[in-house]
Parts: C-alpha cells; structure tokens; sequence
C-alpha cells in the first residue's frame, strides 16, 4: 500500500504541478498579453496624435495656399496676365479704333474752325487730313497716332493778330489760268 501510495501521491504531485505550470503560464501570458495589448493602446494613441498633428498642419498648409492662389490671382486681374494674347490684341485694336475716330472728331472740328475762315483751304486740308488718319490709324500704332494726325492740321489764325492769308492754288484753278 505504501507503493500505491506513494504513487498516488506522485501521481497527484504531478497533477498539481501541471495545473501550476498551467496557472504559472497562464498569468505570464495574460500578462505579456496585457502589457502587450496596453503598449500597442499606447502605441495606437501615440500614432493619433500624431496623425492629427500632422492633419492640422496640412490644413494650415492647405489654407494658406488657397490664399496665396487667391491673392496670385487677383494679382494676375490686375495686371492683366491672365488674359490671352488674342483678347489683348482685340482691347488694343479697339482702343485704336477709339482714337481714330476721336482724331477723325478733332481733324473735323478744325477743319470746320478753318473753313470759316478759309473756304478753300479748308477744303484740300480736309481731303488730305482723312487720307492720313485713316493711313496711319490702319498702320501705326496709336501714340503714333496721337502725334502724328494734329501736326498735319493746319492751325486756325488768332483772331486778335492781324496776319497775312495765303491760300493755295489748287490743280482746277491752275488749269483755268
């Protein structure tokens, strides 16, 4: 009896030692597994922050980039580079057309100032002034314009300064001499 004894008792030893080692390993797993899933938490939340962090400086980032495009932009109205190099020719050729006509206005209102005062001169001047409006409005740019149309118009005589007329000869009077 001893003998089964004494293996009962072994017997029973190595169960108990089982169950420990069991429950022994048990508790370091759960452990490991704790501090394991409570350093990846951490880890996890650690990466949030930083993720959120890094959001709002992209959005800081972001915004002011949208500002600054915004303010290139209207920048670019003002100076007028965003528009195309047709739209600017078609700005540039009515702005031409505009002072054309207003040469053309001025040339007739002097024409006019001069007819009353020379009838006949008046009216080669008036032939001769259109002629070169229209010629240089048609080539010459429109400074060029500006200059160069009133030059060609003769200036009317002051009327407080007695000076001297001289009138032209036109071809249909040389002929009838």
């Amino acid at each position: 009896m001893t003998n089964l004894k004494d293996i009962e008792k072994v017997g029973r030893q190595a169960w108990l030692a089982t169950i420990g080692t069991y429950a022994k390993g048990w508790d370091i797993i759960s452990g490991k597994a704790s501090s394991t899933f409570d350093d990846a938490n951490k880890f996890v939340n650690d990466m949030i922050e930083n993720g959120e962090k890094i959001e709002t400086d992209l959005k800081e980032k972001v915004k002011s980039n949208i500002l600054l495009d915004e303010k290139i932009a209207a920048l670019k109205v003002k100076l007028g580079v965003d528009t195309s190099v047709d739209e600017k020719i078609a700005e540039l050729n009515k702005k031409v057309d505009l002072l054309a006509d207003e040469i053309n206005k001025l040339v007739d209102a002097r024409l006019a100032a001069l007819k009353a005062n020379q009838p006949e001169t008046a009216q080669v001047n008036k032939v001769t002034a259109k002629k070169t409006v229209t010629k240089t409005a048609s080539k010459a740019p429109a400074k060029a314009i500006a200059k160069k149309a009133p030059a060609k118009v003769e200036k009317p005589a002051d009327s407080t300064k007695p000076t001297a007329t001289r009138t032209r000869k036109t071809a249909a009077k040389i002929e009838k001499s």
